[in-house]
């Protein structure tokens, strides 16, 4: 199982909770976990795969991240993997309001601002995209 199969799994079990899992250094939350949070705590989204974002924080920063999803009043559940020991733990749950964010991705094409960092194979067709994309942010 992939890590965003584990994911995909996680979410539909936590409907309505925001979920964040710690991934190396990171705690992460993807699509519309993600897009919520970057609207309410200003978190910058990525890319996880092509149209999902994510963002994340630094495990570091965890109880500064934990203060801040209580002010928001949603629900949330942030999960610790271990993947020495091949273990996943719930560290932090707290019920609120439920997550009704609909979309997965703010602009996927914009994400990084380089249409073409998430293609393997550039082609006419993205290089005039990104070009157009480059003159519009002048």
């Amino acid at each position: 199982m992939a890590f965003s199969q584990m994911l995909e799994i996680l979410k539909e079990k936590e409907k309505g909770n925001i979920v964040f899992i710690k991934i190396g250094t990171f705690y992460i939350a993807v699509g519309e976990d993600a897009v919520l949070m970057h609207k309410k705590l200003e978190l910058k989204c990525t890319c996880f795969k092509m149209n999902v974002c994510k963002v994340g924080f630094p495990v570091i920063a965890l109880e500064k991240y934990v203060e801040k999803l209580n002010e928001t009043k949603y629900g949330y559940v942030i999960y610790d993997y271990d993947a020495k020991n091949i273990e996943l733990k719930e560290i932090v749950r707290k019920r609120g309001k439920c997550n009704k964010e609909t979309e997965k991705s703010i602009n996927c094409l914009l994400c990084d601002g380089d249409v073409n960092k998430r293609y393997a194979k550039q082609d006419k067709y993205l290089l005039a995209l990104n070009k157009l994309l480059e003159e519009g942010k002048s």
